[in-house]
């Protein structure tokens, strides 16, 4: 959330969003450079802590052997790239988002007060995700964000079936391949980008 708010509200309190459009970089250019640092921080965020999560298991000396197999289990190799996969087009979708948002903010406060409820719109979602009796399917595999908490439930449970998995990533990639359009639509207004100057 916060490098989105920096790069693009950030920089219009600074004064430097103007000089860097006067860059020979086209704006399809600045808004890609802007959108794979977004994406890059929430990336490495995710794997940092998935790191931090194995290394405190393993520190913990109390845990119940059973218990410490079953976390193990789902600290393995195949579920963790199946996650960070899923993590790609969904960190995508939320950089594009946070990212027009900020853009057409005036300043790093406005922009904050605007990203800040779309926490509620991610953990109802996941939350519904998490209640007993919902389960993957072929419209759930569609929602976003929902399909991610139901498909790591899957993951964890080994009941993940590949055709779900597939319409998943579809899902996901097209509703960040929309987000990230929506934001590009959005970067090239001038009266979003001087909004407020």
């Amino acid at each position: 959330m916060y490098p989105a708010i920096d790069l693009a509200a950030g920089e219009k309190e600074r004064g430097t969003f103007e000089t860097l459009l006067t860059s020979p970089a086209t704006r399809l250019e600045i808004l890609v450079g802007k959108f794979g640092v977004v994406v890059l921080a929430g990336l490495l965020t995710a794997v940092i802590a998935l790191v931090g999560l194995y290394i405190g298991v393993m520190q913990i000396r109390e845990i119940p052997s059973a218990l410490l197999t079953t976390i193990l289990g789902i600290l393995e190799l195949r579920s963790i790239l199946l996650l960070v996969s899923l993590l790609i087009p969904t960190t995508a979708f939320f950089a594009a988002i946070l990212l027009s948002l900020s853009i057409f903010s005036k300043s790093f406060k406005e922009a904050q007060s605007m990203i800040t409820p779309m926490m509620i719109v991610v953990i109802v979602p996941a939350f519904l995700g998490l209640m007993p009796g919902m389960s993957l399917n072929t419209i759930t595999a569609l929602i976003p964000i929902l399909n991610v908490s139901l498909t790591t439930k899957a993951i964890i449970a080994d009941t993940l079936t590949p055709m779900l998995l597939v319409e998943v990533y579809l899902s996901l990639i097209i509703v960040a391949s929309v987000s990230l359009v929506i934001c590009a639509w959005i970067f090239e207004r001038e009266e979003t980008i001087f909004r407020g100057s």
